[in-house]
């Protein structure tokens, strides 16, 4: 036993146990993916891949997080600025620094979560997932942090061509 690889539990109840846990778990997750089942993985090597999908799942909604923050931030600064600058007697400020700031800001939150989209997608093909990763809440969820961001940019953007 000294020399035996912990993880390589073989054909014994255990394994079978602990397979169908695997299975049930990834069944009631609304998110996780089904991976390709060869039948010459181990249960050490299925349980690998599973913890790689979750944390493909778990950095793409760190991502959308941290894009909704940026997002949330630029408008919020921009209106911060806008009150500011409009309310106060002394110019401290150019007039499109609101602006500015606010679209900088946009941009910081949305190019990276779209990067990651890819990044996300391009992983769940090289592990062989079964299903589409647009049929995923998460990559779904990272979709619409995605559109929001493009829509408040191409709104600001046509505010500034309209003027």
């Amino acid at each position: 036993m000294a020399g035996k690889n912990p993880m390589d539990i073989g054909n014994t109840a255990w394994s079978a146990w602990a397979l169908r846990v695997a299975n049930v778990s990834r069944e009631k997750s609304v998110g996780v993916a089904a991976i390709q089942d060869d039948g010459e993985l181990k249960l050490s090597d299925k349980l690998a891949l599973e913890r790689t999908v979750l944390a493909a799942d778990r950095s793409l909604l760190a991502g959308v997080r941290t894009s909704l923050n940026f997002i949330g931030f630029g408008f919020a600064i921009y209106q911060v600025l806008r009150y500011l600058q409009e309310n106060s007697a002394v110019t401290f400020m150019r007039p499109q620094t609101p602006r500015n700031f606010g679209m900088f800001m946009l941009l910081a939150g949305t190019a990276p979560l779209f990067v990651m989209m890819i990044q996300y997608h391009k992983t769940m093909k090289r592990i062989g997932t079964k299903s589409s990763v647009v049929s995923n809440p998460y990559f779904q969820m990272a979709f619409a942090a995605v559109l929001l961001g493009t829509v408040l940019l191409s709104t600001f953007t046509l505010n500034i061509l309209l003027q």
